[in-house]
């Protein structure tokens, strides 16, 4: 890993995409939310996914000229058809739509349609927490996940994310995939020859693995508990738009050529609409709270959701963020 400036990364990374043929707009929302993912440690959804990108723009799989469709079911709900574009800026586009429903409502509940991978979820949730309001988004992915007690792949990491607001502080974000580890840092370890933890993923053959080369299918997370939550996810996604689910999903690494037609879920509450506009200080609260309780042998001090990644955002603001060298190579070749 090297520590490299972000404003040249993001030039590197623009550059890359306006020549796969994205517009110039369109581009700087996909950077600034890839940038986000690496400013705060999440490198397995930053630059190392330009590329792959680039490289189904190419083939076809991505509407380089996408053109958002909104259709407005209730005050409260609506449908956000993507047309196969960035799955970055869509989610964009549907959680300012999301937004501005809670604002008049109290309640934002948006489906997106024809989408395809967006990123961290925890930068969109940062869109709703900016503005003092509660967010949810949740997508769906290809699977590579065996579900409980399976040594077959039937699920996708499927993440879901959660945004509160916290008084004068950074919010509290809770971002996770419903594997036992993100594909994304299944990546992130071949790129830099590292093995992965244990109980995270299996071989071809169903045994548990930790070099991430073998890597056949990962684990969920929490047993039971994380299979019942994917399948919950790609219900509310796939399920809930009509679309593919479990192994029907268009792979990402794979079938380049096919829009990959995914479905995501944002969901923005005001708590003002409901009669609280000390919920941000409630949070304040919470979160001291749970960082003031006594840690546990061999730990230093307890953390609330988030601080991690915010305590690598500040340093990734004072020393430049910290890259794989392979991906800065691909960048400034």
């Amino acid at each position: 890993m090297i520590r490299v400036n972000e404003a040249e990364l993001k030039d590197h990374a623009t550059a890359k995409l306006l020549e796969a043929g994205l517009e110039p707009s369109v581009c700087d929302e996909v950077v600034d939310v890839l940038l986000h993912a690496e400013r705060t440690g999440v490198h397995s959804h930053g630059l190392l996914r330009v590329e792959h990108y680039c490289h189904r723009l190419a083939m076809g799989g991505i509407n380089k000229n996408a053109q958002y469709n909104v259709e407005q079911v209730s005050p409260s709900l609506a449908i956000f058809d993507a047309d196969d574009g960035m799955g970055h800026s869509a989610m964009v586009a549907a959680t300012k739509h999301a937004m501005k429903l809670a604002n008049e409502t109290g309640l934002g509940f948006v489906s997106v349609k024809n989408g395809s991978h967006c990123g961290a979820l925890s930068y969109f949730m940062e869109q709703v927490t900016n503005e003092g309001m509660i967010g949810i988004s949740m997508t769906q992915t290809d699977t590579c996940v065996a579900p409980h007690g399976s040594a077959e792949r039937f699920l996708g990491t499927n993440p879901i994310a959660f945004g509160f607001p916290v008084k004068d502080s950074h919010p509290m974000i809770v971002d996770m995939a419903t594997s036992a580890t993100a594909f994304g840092k299944l990546l992130v370890a071949k790129e830099t020859g590292q093995p992965i933890g244990e109980n995270l993923a299996l071989d071809a053959e169903g045994n548990m693995t930790t070099d991430p080369n073998k890597v056949e299918n990962l684990l969920t997370f929490g047993g039971h508990k994380g299979s019942g939550i994917a399948l919950a996810i790609d219900a509310l996604t796939g399920g809930l738009m009509g679309a593919h689910m479990s192994n029907h999903v268009v792979r990402m690494y794979d079938d380049y050529d096919k829009m990959r037609k995914l479905a995501s879920l944002v969901i923005v509450v005001n708590p003002e609409k409901l009669g609280n506009p000390l919920f941000g200080a409630m949070m304040l609260q919470l979160v001291s709270e749970l960082r003031a309780t006594k840690p546990m042998p061999g730990k230093e001090k307890v953390m609330a959701p988030n601080d991690p990644q915010h305590a690598y955002k500040l340093e990734s603001e004072k020393l430049g963020i910290n890259i794989a060298k392979s991906v800065y190579e691909y960048l400034i070749k």
